[in-house]
């Protein structure tokens, strides 16, 4: 097929002619011009994604540096952060999973909590186990016909399981401190790319005598490390004591497929409980207040530097890019609990069965509250047992509503003796206390 006789001379005009990128005045020098320095998408991309630096920041704070490179979102971010500071002082991000239900085996407390490192925790683990059922042979209903059943019979992988309780111990060891991370390859992998970062801004050096590229890079790492390193950081992650605990459960609660018991010990590892509250956290100081906003004036003009620089801007774009990759695998990838500062092992025993009722069962058996605490959250409208079963769960709940260490429930007191004196009635009611008069 021949070409259109009127469209040779537009396309040898766009041939031969060179695009003028110093003094541009067709829009083919502009799109040019800015294709070779793309110094003004720069800084509009600098404005972009401060999520994901705040999650990534999230994610490796712990120590007295916080290894989270330059990239694009770093100003955004710390207006947002000014805005925290003097608002609602939260640095940390809300709770990304939905409905993590936190039981309290021995109080039977039952908390829906706002905690980042509790919420991440339950994620990580769930995508273990995600992972693991993902072999499984399909769900057969409990009514389903006879050749359904032939067919799952036929299935390879792990039988279907209607529910998994994961069970993990404390770790007591000198080598692990409760409420500080353990460095792994995330969190290496910030000075990683930050001297990858300053090789690339010293290429511009080499070969064209431009030293903006290294100064911005420079100037930018330098921010980011400061600004998130800010001891606000470790204060909002673990609000709780760090001397021990009891075991609690987390979930999500009815409809979810797994859930995870911690075993606390007296002296070691977080107070998860108090950590599910989130009541001692501690307001931003003045000083921090002040650190946040002499930073994001440093942010502003690094923005405004950074809009000016006009050549070998392609040298910088990259330098955000690596950057900016960084920043999302930090904030979203799977890592090990202690990552998160709570030292916790799996004991390698999960509990596990096609009925949840079973499981229920085995694990009131094996850890005496945990099934009765959990019966009340996966079955909200009350679990119903067989009579073969009734002394199992009447026992479970005479534990559950009993007296116990703390006391006796004001629900379940026992009655009034008959014949009691008006010493102990007053002891009873506290002095000054009034009676009904007859």
């Amino acid at each position: 097929m021949k070409m259109a006789p009127h469209l040779y001379p537009a396309l040898r005009y766009l041939y031969q002619r060179s695009i003028n990128i110093t003094s541009p005045t067709t829009t083919i020098d502009y799109i040019g011009s800015q294709w070779i320095n793309p110094s003004d998408i720069f800084s509009i991309l600098l404005l972009l994604g401060p999520e994901i630096v705040q999650h990534a920041v999230a994610q490796l704070a712990g120590h007295c540096v916080t290894p989270v490179a330059f990239s694009f979102g770093w100003v955004a971010y710390s207006a947002k952060a000014l805005l925290a500071v003097f608002g609602d002082g939260l640095l940390m991000p809300e709770v990304g999973v939905s409905n993590v239900t936190v039981i309290g085996v021995e109080s039977g407390h039952i908390r829906i909590t706002g905690s980042w490192v509790l919420g991440k925790l339950l994620s990580f683990l769930n995508d273990t186990v995600d992972e693991d059922m993902s072999i499984e042979q399909s769900h057969i209903p409990p009514d389903a016909s006879s050749s359904e059943r032939k067919i799952k019979d036929t299935e390879h992988g792990r039988p279907w399981e209607a529910l998994r309780i994961s069970v993990f111990e404390t770790i007591d060891d000198p080598k692990y401190t409760h409420g500080v991370p353990i460095r792994d390859a995330v969190w290496y992998s910030g000075y990683a790319v930050i001297i990858l970062q300053l090789i690339i801004a010293v290429i511009p050096i080499i070969l064209h005598r431009e030293w903006g590229t290294l100064f911005i890079t420079v100037y930018g790492n330098t921010l980011a490390l400061l600004e998130g390193s800010l001891t606000q950081w470790k204060e909002e992650k673990w609000p709780c004591p760090r001397s021990g605990g009891s075991s609690v459960i987390l979930t999500q609660g009815n409809g979810t497929r797994h859930a995870c018991l911690i075993l606390g010990a007296k002296g070691v590892g977080l107070d998860l409980e108090i950590l599910a509250v989130g009541t001692r956290r501690v307001s931003p100081s003045l000083l921090t207040r002040l650190g946040v906003a002499i930073l994001t004036v440093n942010w502003i003009i690094l923005l405004i530097t950074a809009a000016g620089l006009q050549l070998n801007t392609w040298y910088l774009f990259g330098i955000g890019v690596i950057g900016s990759i960084q920043n999302l695998v930090a904030a979203g990838l799977s890592r090990s609990p202690s990552a998160l500062g709570v030292h916790i092992r799996d004991t390698q025993r999960p509990i596990r069965g096609p009925s949840v009722k079973q499981v229920l069962k085995e694990a009131e058996e094996l850890y005496p509250g945990v099934g009765v605490q959990m019966a009340q959250i996966f079955y909200p409208g009350s679990m119903r047992v067989q009579e073969s079963e009734f002394p199992f769960w009447r026992e479970a709940q005479d534990r559950l509503l009993g007296p116990n260490k703390w006391g006796t429930r004001i629900d379940r007191l026992p009655p009034p003796v008959a014949g009691v004196s008006h010493g102990a009635a007053d002891e009873i009611m506290g002095p000054g206390s009034s009676r009904p008069q007859k």
